[in-house]
């Protein structure tokens, strides 16, 4: 019997010694947490934690964060239209989505909306692609564009929902040549997408070449709109996973998977392209960018492209960019500051990031 106790007097001491290690005898049972940082932001559908570190061994702990608390102002059910929810909405409202697949443009215009996923919501577009709403030259962009979920001169919040794209659908004329194909378009609006799904935004065999479908686009006329992308997946498109132009004032990108096709030899694909002047791209995957065709431009994906021109004003940290061509490339010198970041299985280990050389010099 004293065999017995002994042994599991020994088991339980070597469970309290892995549960602090790091600590000595009088600190195991005595950890000085510090304040704790929030490592995921809660949501109206997911909750949130907060991570403490113990000041003395390192040790962490997490604590949950309740989930936001909300009031369903409208409930759009399966065959009923977000759109025409949204459209009578009111200042503020709490738009409830129940499961179902709607197939529709969704279209926020001029509205101050939540619109909340409860269960498996799928926003496919509408029957006939070519009757997708489209923004003439968004912030002055160079083309017009078409998304499945349109949100213009709004401020809104997207969570816990599906857009998912028919690429049979979307070969219609005015989608591969006149216009820019998204699965989400921010229009001279502020927006948030929350645990959002955006998948399928590309063609039948994916015509090579074709510079055309993108995941999530933002652009505005002022400076004073704000994109967030947080805790959300990106994947099958089929030029770019996220484009932000400058007129948009600033980007919040966390926590999220943007997912390329893979080795191919259809057209470089590139993660995230933002000329925003103001940036955080913290504890995100890119991954599966690899060109693969042996022309110019072979092996030309990239992870991550930055156009803007603000001193230090893009933070990238935190992110594993895995099976992509190249990592990181800063396209207007100074612009970025890098933290702590992942490469994986790049093509050439020289280009987890890239600077453009000043005139006169050679990249080392």
């Amino acid at each position: 019997m004293k065999r017995f106790v002994a042994a599991a007097l020994l088991i339980v001491s070597a469970i309290c010694l892995a549960a602090f290690a790091g600590c000595n005898e009088e600190q195991a049972h005595e950890h000085e947490w510090n304040e704790g940082v929030v490592t995921r932001a809660a949501t109206y559908t997911h909750e949130g934690e907060t991570t403490f570190t113990c000041k003395t061994c390192g040790g962490t702990r997490t604590e949950a964060i309740d989930k936001l608390a909300y009031t369903a102002d409208k409930t759009v059910n399966a065959g009923e239209s977000i759109s025409s929810a949204v459209a009578s909405a009111e200042e503020g409202d709490f738009i409830v989505v129940k499961a179902g697949t709607y197939r529709e443009q969704l279209v926020v215009d001029g509205k101050n909306v939540t619109i909340i996923g409860e269960g498996a919501v799928v926003i496919a577009g509408p029957e006939d692609y070519a009757a997708l709403r489209v923004v003439e030259k968004p912030g002055a962009d160079e083309k017009n564009y078409a998304a499945l979920v349109l949100v213009q001169n709004s401020t809104a919040v997207l969570e816990n929902i599906s857009v998912t794209g028919n690429p049979d659908k979307a070969n219609v004329a005015h989608l591969t040549s006149d216009n820019s194909y998204c699965g989400v378009a921010a229009v001279d609006s502020e927006l948030r997408l929350d645990y959002v799904n955006v998948k399928d935004v590309t063609y039948p065999e994916r015509p090579s070449g074709i510079q055309n479908g993108t995941g999530v686009f933002a652009a505005a006329k002022e400076e004073n709109k704000k994109l967030t992308v947080r805790y959300s997946e990106i994947s099958s498109f089929n030029k770019t996973g996220l484009v932000v132009r400058e007129g948009v004032s600033e980007l919040i990108f966390e926590g999220n998977t943007v997912t390329g096709a893979g080795a191919q030899a259809r057209n470089c694909q590139n993660g995230i392209q933002i000329a925003c002047p103001k940036a955080s791209i913290t504890g995100n995957t890119v991954k599966n960018l690899v060109y693969e065709k042996d022309d110019e431009w072979v092996h030309a994906s990239w992870a991550l492209l930055v156009y803007s021109e603000g001193e230090k004003s893009v933070q990238v940290s935190a992110n594993t960019f895995s099976n992509v061509d190249n990592g990181v490339y800063i396209v207007v010198n100074g612009s970025t500051q890098l933290g702590e970041n992942k490469y994986e299985n790049l093509y050439e280990e020289g280009y987890s990031n890239y600077e453009t050389p000043a005139e006169g010099e050679e990249q080392q």
